[in-house]
Formats: structure tokens, C-alpha cells, sequence
């Protein structure tokens, strides 16, 4: 969320630098600077050739608006003005066109009106719609004042009028698609932004179920041929040529195979295949007091309910952890798995019986850990506690919604 709000701003202030002279002109940005002090040079030379020298005074007025108008709009223009300036801005040049039609009509008074419009498109109602119809008005109202009523020519004094008009809806059309085409790039970037960190967490996830399904299976097989070769090494330092020292070398021969064949099932479920699931229980039982010669007791209690392919993964994953747990970490002398189906759950809870076992060191959690991360992928839950004659595991999962 910070890297996303960071981004925000950082594109905030880069929209709102790059509408600068281009937004008050609706000019390309490169082009401003010289369409600024164009459009002035051009006011100042359309007075000096209406207005001869020596007028008079009506000559100073025309000539006081058309420089008050060249010299604020480069300012107003490549330091772009909002709100409240901008208005007293637009407002200044309304009243210079207004002078020009009245003191020198034929000059460039019209060019200046337009301007005034096309800035208060800029701005919000009812400021801008206000100050864009008394720009309009006003040029109007003085041309007839300088041409006389009764000389007025109502078609172009029509056309005048149409032609503000229209200098103002289009300004308001460019400046609204500008903004609909800001709005659109930054929610693509943020889009982006977002599918990109979709794409990291999915890596991420994907990394850690790797992991935990590394952990499991090595765990669960070295930790029982660790076992098994341990046990037939002492046989043969205590009893050399005893038959029972080959028994156990098979049997350490059978947990490599097995250990392989988990990781073959591990890397067909990382492609897709078909996952192991409460079906494989009984194996495991099996299996566990096969290697280790400690009783196991599975007990299936219920009708069995629909589970997802995560849940069916979690549970077995978990009683595979347990068991390897229990083999490495316990003195049990006894096992008991409970798989219960309720009528939209499963629970199994593995509970070993011995010796109290000590807590875990820091770091060597990396079970308990990867139990409690699949329960919760399927939106269940694990629990683990010490007991007074071992330890406890017990996972709640809940059934697929018909």
C-alpha cells in the first residue's frame, strides 16, 4: 500500500506540472512560450495600426489595455493561474477587450476576447460560465457602443457572439478530454501497477508451497531412515551376522523407495495431478509403526464430506508432519490418529502418549509452521499443545459447499 500511495503521488505531480502552458492554451508545451509573446506582439501591433499617434486620450486607454493584456498574458500563461487569480486575471482582459472595441474597433479586441473565454473555461462554475458570458458581453455591448446602434450589423454581430460561443464549448471539450485521458493512464498505470504485484505475491506463494512440500516429504523420509539406519547400525555393532541386521537394511532400502515415490507424487501435485488426501491416512499409519515400531490407531468416525483439493493436501501434510514429529522429537510408545467428518467439517487430531515432550528450539518450528500456513490456505485452522503424556495436533477443516 505505501509503494502504491508513493506511486499515486508521484503521478499527481507529474499530471499536474505537465498541465501547465499546454492546458492554458491548449498549445502542445513546446510551443507555449512562443504563442504566449505571439499573441501579444500581435495585440500591440493590431492597436499601433488602428490607433494613429496623437489621439488623444481615447489613444492612451487603447494603448494602457492593449499593453495591460501583453503583459500578463505570457505571465498568466507560462506560470499557469487557478482559482481565485485566475479569475481577476480573466476579468482584467474581459475589460481590456471591452476598451479595444470601444476605443479602436477594428483592432485586435476580438482575438483578446477570445482568450479571455477560452481562461475561464478553466474554471469551476459558476465562476468560469460567469466570467466567460460577461467576456462575451461586454465585447458585444462595445461594439455597438463604437459603431452606433442604429449602424449595427445584426448578422455579424450574430456571428461575433456564435464565434465566442463556440471558442468557449470548445475549450471545455479539449480540457474535459484531457482529463478523461489522464484518468485513463493513471488507472492503466495503477491497473499495471496492481497486475505486476499480483504477479509477485502469486511467485511468492507458489515459493512457499514448494517449500513446505520440500520440508514435508525430506522430513518425513530422512527423518525415518535416519531412524531405521541408526537402529540397524547399532544391530550390527552388537550382534554382527544377525539376520535381522539385513531385515533392517531393507527396510531403510524400502524408505528411500518410498521417499522417492513422495517425491514423484510431490512434483505430479506441483503440475496439477491429482493431490494425496485422507485417503492415504491408513498408509501412513501403516507405515509409521512399521518403521518405527510404535503402535499407531487411526479411527474414522462420520460420513466422509466433499473437501477441496487444499484441504485434502493439508490434511494429509499435517498427519505426515505429525507422524514425523512424533518419530523424531517424542518418546512415544503409542499413537492415535482421529479423522472425524461432521456435516460440512473434517477434524484430525494426532496425539502421541510417552514421555512429556520439551518445547521446540528457536528456529526447528519450521513444521509447526508449514501446518499452520496450509490450514489456513484452506481456510482452516491448526492447532498444537503440549500434553502430560506427549503431544497434540489438531487440524479443523472445513467441507466444499454443495
Amino acid at each position: 500500500m505505501n509503494v502504491l500511495h508513493a506511486y499515486r503521488v508521484r503521478w499527481a505531480s507529474a499530471a499536474s506540472a505537465d498541465a501547465g502552458p499546454r492546458d492554458a492554451l491548449l498549445l502542445p508545451s513546446v510551443a507555449a512560450r512562443e504563442v504566449a509573446f505571439a499573441l501579444g506582439a500581435i495585440v500591440l501591433l493590431g492597436v499601433a495600426r488602428t490607433v494613429p499617434a496623437g489621439a488623444g486620450p481615447r489613444a492612451t486607454v487603447a494603448w494602457l489595455a492593449a499593453l495591460a493584456f501583453a503583459a500578463t498574458f505570457p505571465l498568466a500563461t507560462l506560470r499557469p493561474l487557478a482559482g481565485r487569480p485566475l479569475a481577476v486575471v480573466v476579468a482584467l482582459w474581459a475589460l481590456c477587450g471591452a476598451a479595444l472595441e470601444a476605443l479602436a474597433p477594428g483592432s485586435t479586441a476580438l482575438l483578446i476576447a477570445v482568450v479571455a473565454i477560452i481562461q475561464a473555461s478553466r474554471l469551476a462554475a459558476p465562476p468560469g460560465p460567469a466570467l466567460a458570458v460577461a467576456s462575451g458581453l461586454g465585447y458585444e455591448a462595445a461594439s455597438v457602443a463604437a459603431t452606433g446602434a442604429r449602424m449595427v450589423d445584426p448578422s455579424a454581430l450574430l456571428s461575433s457572439a456564435l464565434g465566442l460561443a463556440f471558442a468557449y464549448l470548445a475549450a471545455s471539450g479539449v480540457r474535459r478530454l484531457r482529463e478523461e485521458k489522464r484518468k485513463t493512464e493513471a488507472l492503466l498505470r495503477e491497473v499495471t501497477f496492481g497486475r505486476d504485484a499480483q504477479v509477485r505475491a502469486a511467485a511468492l506463494d507458489e515459493r512457499a508451497r514448494i517449500a513446505r512440500e520440500i520440508h514435508d516429504i525430506l522430513a518425513h523420509t530422512l527423518s525415518a531412515l535416519a531412524v531405521q539406519l541408526e537402529g540397524t547400525r547399532l544391530l550390527v555393532e552388537q550382534r554382527p551376522g544377525d539376520p535381522a541386521a539385513l531385515a533392517a537394511l531393507e527396510r531403510a532400502s524400502g524408505l528411500a523407495r518410498e521417499g522417492l515415490e513422495e517425491t514423484k507424487r510431490a512434483v505430479s501435485a506441483l503440475r496439477g495431478d491429482e493431490l494425496p488426501g485422507p485417503e492415504g491416512l491408513p498408509r501412513l499409519a501403516a507405515a509409521f509403526e512399521r518403521d518405527s515400531g510404535v503402535p499407531c490407531r487411526l479411527t474414522v468416525e462420520g460420513e466422509p464430506v466433499a473437501l477441496s483439493p487444499e484441504a485434502r493436501l493439508a490434511l494429509y501434510r499435517t498427519a505426515q508432519e505429525a507422524l514425523t514429529n512424533v518419530r523424531k522429537h517424542a518418546a512415544a510408545t503409542a499413537v492415535a490418529m482421529r479423522l472425524r467428518y461432521g456435516p460440512r467439517e473434517a477434524e484430525l487430531v494426532v496425539e502421541d502418549e510417552g514421555a512429556p515432550r520439551p518445547p521446540p528450539l528457536p528456529g526447528s518450528g519450521n513444521g509447526l509452521n508449514g501446518m499452520r500456513e496450509r490450514a489456513a490456505l484452506a481456510h482452516g485452522r491448526c492447532e498444537t499443545s503440549p500434553t502430560p503424556t506427549g503431544f497434540w495436533v489438531r487440524l479443523w477443516l472445513p467441507g466444499v459447499q454443495a
